[in-house]
């Protein structure tokens, strides 16, 4: 058994699932601190609060639309008021921008941080960042609906927009208000159906194992950083990452950059759902809005692929947030790796079925040699 595949196991298996800002997740903390000690790196565990889950940022955001039909009939002003601040939520807290989050009940969470200083002048600095926390599982991610998750997505922000829209001409012109709520109710159905539905995930969703997403990708980290250990960069100082609360809104990799605010010039290589399927260099990524890669990490990407007979896709990513996200919509040349299955899937995302014993070992294996392939070009 490699090693990687034994840091997956002893995570999704032995500690369990790993719920944002649980005792669980608190526990694969001290796992990972523990093993980069072992390395003799010396660590440092940042903790910091957050909200410990995306379903009640987003429940208290589809909320406001809902409440905004009650009282347009007879305020209108006061619902499209309603209406466009909840618009803006939406679109701020999808891309990574926290607004009503900061808002919520918070619980504590952690990152563990280890550098790898650069042998010589530091010319480069990089940063490779992986959560080692698991999801809620849902309704929306059960292997018969998780197909047509992006299409149900984009529904939803369809009926955002058209409620945005009629409300907006209650407003702005002299159409009868009454007419364009009875036109808007289809869309407040749908987002009442959306509500309860991450309701219903809360009460009823269970933490997945989390051996795919993201076990897999911190077993990669680790077993880089024991590369790097032994083999430091002559010019180039790396920052090993492992982030907290990931699942419940991109929160881990959040706090670090308020804390650190590294140069704009940082590279950022994010490692997540390793595990299983193609692996892939993603090319852009954004569930909402958009941004590309750095075409110099894909580049490096798919040379070291060539040079070591490693089976690599590029492809857009465009379903939930990641960390890599997070460095993407504020300016950092960033790549996020992961696996897609022949449908550009994740393989058993977010559900119960994410276990160890669907974690491919050569999947684990090619991605550190293909990380290490990226930061030595970077060094060259």
């Amino acid at each position: 058994m490699s090693r990687a595949y034994q840091h997956v196991k002893s995570l999704a298996e032995k500690i369990g699932p790993r719920g944002s800002c649980t005792a669980q997740e608190s526990k694969a903390a001290d796992y990972i601190e523990t093993e980069l000690k072992k390395m003799n790196y010396q660590t440092s565990r940042e903790t910091f609060q957050t909200v410990t889950s995306f379903s009640w940022t987003f429940s208290v955001i589809y909320l406001l639309f809902i409440i905004a039909a009650v009282i347009f009939p007879s305020k209108p002003n006061w619902g499209f008021i309603l209406v466009l601040f909840a618009s803006v939520s939406f679109y701020l807290e999808a891309n990574t921008f926290p607004l009503i989050s900061q808002l919520l009940p918070k619980k504590t969470s952690q990152n563990i941080i280890a550098a790898v200083p650069a042998r010589s002048k530091t010319l480069r600095k990089v940063l490779i960042i992986a959560h080692y926390d698991s999801s809620r599982s849902a309704l929306f991610f059960s292997p018969k609906r998780v197909k047509g998750f992006r299409r149900t997505y984009l529904l939803l922000v369809g009926a955002i927009s058209l409620q945005l829209l009629l409300y907006a001409l209650g407003v702005l012109t002299t159409i009868q208000p009454i007419l364009l709520w009875v036109l808007s109710l289809p869309s407040v159905l749908y987002l009442l159906g959306t509500l309860l539905l991450f309701i219903h995930r809360e009460l009823c969703g269970e933490y997945t194992p989390g051996a795919n997403d993201n076990a897999s990708g911190v077993a990669v980290l680790l077993e880089v950083a024991k590369a790097l250990a032994c083999f430091p960069l002559l010019t180039t100082t790396v920052t090993l990452i492992a982030t907290g609360a990931e699942e419940s809104g991109t929160n881990g990799a959040l706090d670090y950059l308020r804390r650190h605010r590294p140069d704009k010039n940082t590279y950022v290589i994010n490692l997540d759902n390793l595990g299983s399927g193609h692996l892939t260099a993603v090319t852009q990524e954004g569930i909402l809005g958009r941004k590309t890669a750095s075409p110099e990490l894909l580049d490096f990407a798919k040379q070291t692929a060539e040079e070591k007979r490693i089976n690599l896709q590029l492809a857009p990513y465009h379903l939930l947030t990641t960390d890599g996200t997070v460095f993407l919509f504020r300016g950092y040349p960033t790549v996020s790796l992961m696996a897609f299955d022949d449908q550009r899937l994740l393989p058993n995302w977010h559900w119960p079925t994410d276990r160890a014993e669907f974690v491919n070992p050569a999947n684990l294996d090619a991605a550190k040699e293909l990380v290490l392939g990226i930061v030595r070009k970077l060094e060259s």
